[in-house]
């Protein structure tokens, strides 16, 4: 067999298909018995010209990928890492091809689509693969991943289209976060784009929303905020929360949305100082010193939190605004708008806007 094997390998180098200063006999030996292993029952009939190609180029990591493909995700990674580094197209194509017809999730099928867009500019391509992510769906997030893609500028950029696909998918939702999902997309620039859409979405999310749940208080509150810059409904939504938090870890989580949508410097200071009420360990006004240096950038203050004790934290209420506030707790309490015996005083402050 090596007898054969050398006289193969003299012949190969007279014939100019290999040099010997870079591959020798041994080397020569291992390609040869590799290439023998390779058939098309290893990696399909379908894609076997495209492992023989890849044995050919010295691909031997993608040849490896590729005989371990099972699932259409890895034939759309290998298709790109081979369009990454320049190998040929149609090659690529055939392998795009072994993943469009093996697919069977909405991600799957959007990947596929944006390689034709990205790669072919075949937008047509695209389309179908478009249009089978959809039949598959089975969430409300499934089709807005589709729909993202769709009004996409980057990609397929049909905003009719994806307008009738958001409400496929809105058509779907469940529950008030699956509303949300929908007008983030929406509302972003390089999709709709579209903030009034995004504020009537939320507007319906509202009605699904239990007022007494905490977590969807909050997402309500960033969303109206963030999807359609609303900080009037944002406020209405924080203050709800700011009512059924029962901790710091809660009032802090508040802190933070209040922070990244934006709210304002005195509503910030209002529910910092609600949060520095809360603390029951020193090391809490930490984590609201780091947040007052991020969005305050008031590095005088952050000081001041990190070294005082939580007695002199609770300076932070001027004593006319304390003495304010202890009035107005009387009055309510004499107008029968309070039960002192249900609502204590620091309860009360923690409700205020």
């Amino acid at each position: 067999m090596n007898k054969n094997l050398e006289q193969l390998y003299a012949q190969e180098i007279l014939e100019g298909k290999i040099d010997p200063f870079e591959v020798d006999f041994a080397e020569f030996v291992k390609k040869f018995q590799k290439k023998e292993l390779i058939g098309f029952e290893d990696v399909g009939e379908d894609v076997g010209v495209v492992a023989k190609y890849l044995l050919e180029e010295d691909e031997e990591f993608l040849l490896d990928d590729l005989k371990g493909a099972w699932q259409a995700q890895h034939y759309i990674d290998i298709a790109e890492s081979m369009l990454f580094d320049e190998l040929d197209t149609d090659m690529a194509k055939i392998v795009i091809n072994k993943a469009l017809g093996i697919a069977d999730t909405s991600e799957e099928y959007v990947n596929i689509a944006e390689l034709f867009i990205e790669e072919f500019d075949d937008k047509e391509r695209a389309k179908e693969a478009y249009k089978k992510g959809i039949e598959v769906a089975k969430e409300t997030t499934d089709l807005t991943f589709v729909a993202d893609s769709v009004a996409d500028v980057d990609y397929l950029e049909d905003k009719e289209w994806a307008r009738e696909i958001y409400q496929d998918a809105l058509a779907l939702a469940k529950d008030v976060y699956d509303f949300i999902y929908v007008a983030r997309s929406v509302s972003t620039p390089d999709y709709l784009n579209d903030k009034q859409s995004a504020k009537e979405i939320l507007d319906v999310a509202k009605g699904m929303a239990d007022v007494q749940n905490l977590e969807q208080n909050v997402r309500l509150a960033l969303s109206f905020a963030d999807f359609c810059d609303d900080r009037k409904t944002a406020k209405e939504y924080f203050v709800k929360s700011l009512s059924l938090a029962q901790n710091f870890d809660h009032f802090f989580r508040i802190l933070q949305n209040v922070a990244q949508a934006d709210m304002g410097d005195d509503f910030f200071k209002k529910v910092m100082k609600i949060t520095l009420l809360s603390m029951n360990e020193q090391n809490q006004k930490n984590l609201v010193a780091q947040l007052v240096t991020e969005y305050l950038e008031d590095e005088n203050l952050a000081a001041y939190l990190r070294t005082s004790s939580a007695e002199e934290i609770m300076a932070l209420y001027s004593k006319k605004d304390l003495e304010d506030l202890k009035l107005e707790y009387a009055q309510k309490i004499l107008a029968n708008e309070i039960d002192a015996k249900k609502t204590s005083f620091k309860e009360y402050v923690k409700g205020i806007e």
